[in-house]
């Protein structure tokens, strides 16, 4: 191993590990936050397809919780955290439409946002609410 040496013959060993430490924090916050964009991502992706499911059984006829039931199902990544509360069937009733008439299923979660060192809600908030719906007509 080669020493850069200055005119004065200290050796400049250090600078390196220097350059490195003041690096390193900004690093892992942008290598943390390509993998909270995945797992956002990847959870919006959920609640698209719980809203396609959703609405299939809608636009069957369903009742509204067998519709909610099937929306939670559809995405068992998130099925602890999905609240039946948080699905909308627009129409509700279905003896107010008529067939060919449109349904819309609409899922919202509340996706926890994680970064490690900096899990400060005055910083980055506590959460992100993800909307997905779908329509379909009535068959």
């Amino acid at each position: 191993m080669t020493h850069r040496s200055r005119s004065n013959g200290q050796t400049e060993d250090g600078g390196v590990a220097v350059e490195f430490a003041l690096l390193l924090p900004a690093l892992l916050l942008l290598v943390f936050g390509i993998i909270q964009f995945g797992i956002l991502f990847n959870n919006y992706i959920a609640i698209t397809h719980a809203a396609r499911e959703g609405v299939r059984w809608a636009a069957l006829e369903e009742p509204e919780s067998v519709v909610k039931d099937k929306a939670v199902a559809a995405a068992p990544s998130l099925n602890p955290a999905i609240d039946p509360a948080n699905i909308t069937v627009d129409p509700p009733e279905r003896s107010i439409v008529n067939q060919g008439e449109p349904v819309e299923v609409t899922v919202s979660y509340t996706a926890p946002i994680i970064v490690p060192f900096l899990n400060r809600p005055e910083i980055l908030g506590e959460s992100i609410t993800l909307v997905a719906s779908a329509t379909q007509r009535i068959e």
